[in-house]
Parts: structure tokens; sequence; C-alpha cells
């Protein structure tokens, strides 16, 4: 069965406000987030819409360029009083928030597969937890965020899922 692309287009602005409420309701001063720009630009318009929560950006458009891949520990010793917002760096239960919404959003969906761009691997896994019956391939270097890193901590897990493609869409 070919695989179709699976639209989701207000991903990152769902992912920003379960991050925003988070950083709020947890009284975190604020967020670091290492991006390609896209989390960190949906962060941005959340804070100036819901809240004025303090935003580190570290992203090639941003005031701050990473030069290196930064592991979670890493991030929480430079800003150890701000929530690490990093695509890939999501707690468990924030995550499983991001499956519910994004099921929401989504709506019902058949066996699959389906297609989904890949970067950090969040949106793949938040979609295999919300539709456990669904197959999903992760689609690697097809576009802004979504190049492969070999460092990001979910590539294990988005491996062991299913299927993973590093080709154009």
């Amino acid at each position: 069965m070919q695989a179709e692309q699976l639209p989701i287009p207000r991903r990152k602005e769902i992912r920003s406000a379960i991050v925003g409420r988070h950083v709020v309701n947890g009284g975190y001063r604020g967020a670091v987030i290492f991006s390609c720009g896209n989390a960190a630009r949906a962060l941005h318009s959340w804070r100036s819409l819901n809240g004025n929560i303090y935003v580190v950006e570290v992203s090639p458009e941003g005031p701050l360029q990473p030069g290196k891949w930064w592991r979670p520990e890493e991030i929480h010793r430079a800003w150890p009083d701000l929530f690490d917002a990093t695509p890939g760096h999501l707690p468990l239960p924030l995550m499983a928030q991001l499956a519910t919404a994004l099921r929401e959003e989504v709506g019902d969906l058949g066996q699959g597969p389906y297609m989904v761009p890949t970067g950090s691997g969040e949106t793949l896994l938040a979609l295999r937890w919300a539709y456990p019956r669904t197959e999903f391939v992760a689609v690697y270097d097809c576009g802004t965020g979504t190049e492969y890193e070999e460092e990001a901590p979910l590539n294990r897990l988005v491996a062991a899922g299913g299927q993973v493609t590093r080709a154009a869409l």
C-alpha cells in the first residue's frame, strides 16, 4: 500500500501551547529552546498571545547559535532555572498531552501507512501513541526542521517503532 503524507498544519502551535502552559503552571521563569526555528517561532507566538514568559532561543535564525548538538544535561547546566523546551527533550507527561492534542486535531485515521516529516521525532512518537494501530513512516531530510541529527535523543525510539526513510516527500 502506498503511504500518504499526514498533514498536521498546527502541530507546532499545539506543541507550543502545551509547553507554554507547562512553563506558566510549573512556575518556571521561562524556557530555553534549541530549534531549527520553527518550534521557537511557535513558542514566541504563544508567548505574545497568552503570557509573557521569558524565552531563550538558540537557532540558526535566533540571537544565539548552537554550533553543536546540545544534550539535555548540558542545557540544564547552562540554564538551570529555565524549562528545556527543545524538540526531542519533552518529559513523558507532556508527550502524552501532545499525543492527545494531536489526536483531537487530526481525528480518526485508518491503518496507514502515513508519512510524517520527522526532525526530533516528537510528533511521530506522539502519533504512534495516539494511534497504536496505525502505521507511520518517519521521513527525515524533507524540509527545514527535518534534518537527521545523529545525536538526537529520540532516534532509537523512532527507528524501533517502524519504518524510517531519509528521502523527500
